[in-house]
């Protein structure tokens, strides 16, 4: 409804001055002004009890400004929204990126540059990516690439290589993974010119890289250095991120207790710069290195996990989701004084929502641990027809991680 009647609204101004091309900026001044006051003329009118009649748009429309809106006026407002937009990308709400962004695509396309309508539709994929699955990013990728051509729009190429990149790493193409990791190299290096943001994009992506092929001590010297350049530049928000990944490093090289600091680190971060969806995720990450250490701590684990989720299910992708679900699924049975014969649907519904969650992302090393999980709950119900069946699906994704198929075809759609 709001996107019906902000596009009505500014139609209804005129667009036949929106590509007026000597404007020394009085008309917009003018305009401002006159808007104003027509906007207080409307607020005085309006103190006095009134019934809603059908002519109360052209009677808005009577008092506003009569003359077309200048472009620089909807360039401005409509930047305000994609400022909107990636504010809320580090808050961490979906929701409000999605609204700010439509609001600009729909309202603001015309009077749009280049550069930053094609953001938009980047921060519109990425949401796609995030929680459609990548079938439903690239086929919007498509439409994009056919709107802005790849070769002449870098915002575009490089969120084509993240989807990619992003991809292989969850099929467990590592070798399409590293040769996405080179090109990043390559866009980044100094013969290019110095973009420190697109630095420390291709360190994260080698870091990630090199942990899926179980590198670790190469990958934590790789993140160790990226945490140190994004200090420098005071890149807060990657900084926490950067923590995160080395906790993360930690963990799966079965350090918890190395692990916990860094996650702590990130936590205090996000809570210093309010990314609330990332604090949870380092919540999260905690109670995974809290599980590590041991089944005496089940239950601080447990804690910590009920804490992270409002904001998890509330506003993380997928991928997110899925983990949160198996954290919590592994808090139950790692707890001694929990029985799975007495509530077997504790760990069941949230592994069978993790599953479903990850066949959409084709999060194969993910998926195999929920079937794992999933086949030891049913052997300790004594289901064996279901336990066989979990087992297959376990083997199926373990193969597929250890043995990638159709590597030549990753690097397309």
């Amino acid at each position: 409804q709001n996107l019906r009647l902000s596009s009505h609204v500014l139609s209804d101004f005129g667009t036949d001055g929106l590509s007026i091309a000597n404007d020394n900026g009085s008309f917009s001044t003018s305009w401002l002004r006159n808007l104003s006051d027509a906007s207080s003329s409307w607020h005085s009118s309006s103190t006095k009890p009134r019934k809603l009649i059908t002519n109360d748009f052209d009677n808005f429309h009577f008092h506003a400004q009569p003359s077309p809106i200048p472009t620089s006026v909807l360039q401005l407002a409509g930047s305000a929204y994609l400022m909107r937009a990636t504010a809320w990308e580090h808050y961490g709400s979906a929701p409000m990126v999605r609204m700010n962004t439509l609001v600009y695509a729909t309202c603001f396309a015309d009077a749009a540059s280049s550069s930053e309508l094609s953001l938009a539709y980047v921060k519109l994929i990425e949401q796609l990516a995030v929680f459609k699955g990548y079938s439903a990013a690239f086929c919007a990728l498509k439409l994009a690439e056919e709107k802005f051509p790849s070769s002449t729009n870098s915002q575009i190429h490089l969120l084509k290589m993240q989807l990619l990149h992003e991809r292989a790493l969850h099929r467990g193409h590592l070798r399409i993974a590293q040769q996405i990791c080179d090109e990043f190299g390559v866009l980044s290096s100094s013969v290019s010119g110095v973009d420190i943001e697109l630095k420390t994009e291709a360190s994260l992506r080698r870091a990630r890289t090199l942990l899926a092929a179980k590198q670790f001590s190469q990958a934590a010297a790789v993140a160790n250095s990226l945490f140190t350049t994004c200090y420098k530049y005071n890149m807060q928000v990657e900084n926490a991120s950067v923590l995160l990944l080395l906790a993360e490093i930690h963990r799966k090289s079965d350090n918890a207790v190395l692990g916990l600091p860094y996650a702590l680190a990130s936590q205090s971060f996000c809570k210093s710069f309010n990314l609330d969806l990332l604090e949870a995720s380092a919540t999260l990450t905690l109670a995974e290195l809290w599980l590590a250490l041991g089944s005496n701590h089940a239950k601080r684990a447990l804690s910590l996990v009920y804490q992270s989720l409002p904001m998890i299910l509330g506003h993380g992708g997928l991928e997110l989701r899925a983990r949160s679900q198996i954290v919590l699924a592994k808090c139950h049975l790692t707890d001694p004084e929990f029985s799975v014969s007495e509530d077997p649907c504790a760990v069941l519904d949230p592994l069978n929502q993790a599953a479903e969650d990850l066949q959409v992302l084709e999060y194969h090393e993910m998926a195999a641990e929920v079937y794992y999980l999933k086949a030891m709950t049913y052997n300790h119900l004594g289901k064996e027809y279901e336990r066989e069946e979990a087992a297959a699906r376990f083997k199926e994704h373990v193969t597929a991680l250890e043995n990638p198929r159709d590597e030549e075809d990753s690097l397309v759609y």
